[in-house]
């Protein structure tokens, strides 16, 4: 299987929202047979249910079940509606991916289904043990759902959605740059990529226009290593593709380049994902942020909590080498080159919009510089910079939006919780 099978597949698989329940509808049917046999063998009689009683008593679950599926997928699809509309439609795929979404219906359906294959076998003789487990998965399926409405409804919060955009930027970012950040900072030479003396070839993008998701890397390096050249990527993860789009630049070796395998190196989908392009996780967060600070929801909190996440990133992020998209093969020979984005880029990102947007918001600037101050005391000394060009701008923001020195002095400093804590003791907490 090649790399951009595997990647589509994984995809799929979590993506689809209809594999999981469709296990566990082969699931009831397995079982039902099962059980159906061991009736049989035992001739058991637990409950003592009669054929009309346990007739009515099957007949009624299997159809509350029906129903209880349908009133489940009508109650995601609204707090789904609900939620895009007060936070951002990039929420949508992650909602479909949660496990514990996936696993209340199929057993949903698991217990519509063997419910419905039982009712099909009441007779002579009785399959008592069905109908009994009948009885127990329907109570099951009520405590699942009660339970689902409860997560569902804290899934769906801006708090969840933050903290889970967080932790799978994280891991893209510790996968993504697994070489920890040196005393000295990660600056590396510019290496310039000379095509002299190599004949250079532009090969253009050919499928569906969509988002650059993800490249093969090692797979790269080593078509770079068989022709003993160089490839360079010319979008950048994230980027939107269009058909006929330059995608590489090849600079040729002694070999030749196959354009097949190249284009089976990269993949482009629908929309973004935050596996091999953490700023994604950046910009979820910033765009719930800036729609709570819009004049229509007003929520400054909301944006606080998100700015709380975007400082646990860049901290992540400020320990890390984050490399100059160059990789070399084991020899030490450039192979792969390609766009990435830089500390400065991660800063302006999580930075710019919330403080444009949150400029009236005197909670929201104090939690700004709150995550500045903390950042400029923390990253390397050549990080800096960007962190001061910041702070500069929130001060002209404070005095350009606050006319009277008060409210000045009050928007000038620094608090983790915006307007109420005590930045003092979270200083000292954070550099104990």
């Amino acid at each position: 299987m090649t790399w951009i099978q595997r990647f589509k597949f994984r995809n799929f698989i979590r993506a689809s929202s209809w594999i999981v329940p469709a296990g566990w509808a082969v699931l009831a049917i397995v079982l039902h047979k099962l059980v159906w046999k061991f009736d049989l063998w035992a001739r058991w009689e637990l409950l003592g249910h009669t054929q009309e009683g346990a007739r009515a008593l099957v007949g009624s679950i299997s159809s509350a079940m029906l129903t209880f599926i349908v009133f489940l997928l009508t109650m995601i699809f609204i707090a789904i509606q609900i939620s895009v509309a007060q936070l951002t439609p990039r929420i949508i795929i992650y909602v479909f991916r949660e496990r514990v979404v996936k696993m209340s219906l199929g057993f949903f359906i698991f217990t519509y289904l063997f419910s419905v294959s039982v009712q099909g076998k009441i007779g002579d003789p009785m399959p008592q043990l069905g109908v009994m487990l009948t009885v127990v998965f329907s109570l099951v399926s009520i405590g699942i759902f009660v339970y689902l409405v409860g997560y569902i409804g804290k899934a769906l919060r801006p708090l969840s959605i933050f903290a889970n955009a967080a932790v799978q930027g994280i891991h893209a970012i510790e996968s993504i740059y697994p070489v920890q950040l040196t005393k000295s900072g990660d600056t590396v030479p510019a290496e310039n990529l000379s095509a002299e003396g190599k004949q250079s070839t532009t090969i253009r993008y050919k499928g569906k226009s969509g988002h650059f998701m993800a490249f093969d890397v090692k797979g790269l390096v080593e078509l770079a290593s068989r022709m003993d050249g160089t490839i360079r990527i010319i979008p950048q993860v994230g980027d939107f593709m269009a058909t006929g789009d330059p995608l590489f630049q090849v600079n040729q070796g002694s070999g030749t380049v196959d354009e097949r395998e190249l284009r089976q190196s990269v993949a482009v989908g629908p929309e973004r994902t935050i596996e091999q392009d953490p700023a994604f996780a950046f910009r979820i967060i910033v765009d719930i942020a800036i729609k709570a600070l819009s004049p229509a929801i007003n929520d400054p909190t909301t944006a606080v909590r998100g700015i709380d996440q975007i400082h646990r990133l860049l901290r992540v992020l400020a320990a890390r080498d984050l490399g100059d998209g160059r990789v070399r093969d084991r020899a030490g020979r450039l192979c792969v080159v390609f766009p990435t984005s830089d500390w400065e880029d991660f800063v302006r990102l999580g930075m710019t919009e919330i403080r444009q947007y949150g400029a009236g918001s005197i909670q929201v600037l104090r939690r700004l510089r709150a995550m500045l101050e903390d950042l400029i005391d923390t990253v390397p000394p050549d990080r800096n910079p960007v962190l001061r060009e910041q702070l500069n701008l929130l001060d002209r923001t404070v005095e350009n939006q606050f006319p009277e020195p008060d409210e000045q002095a009050l928007g000038k400093t620094a608090d983790y919780q915006g307007i109420g804590g005590s930045p003092l003791s979270h200083v000292s907490l954070s550099k104990d």
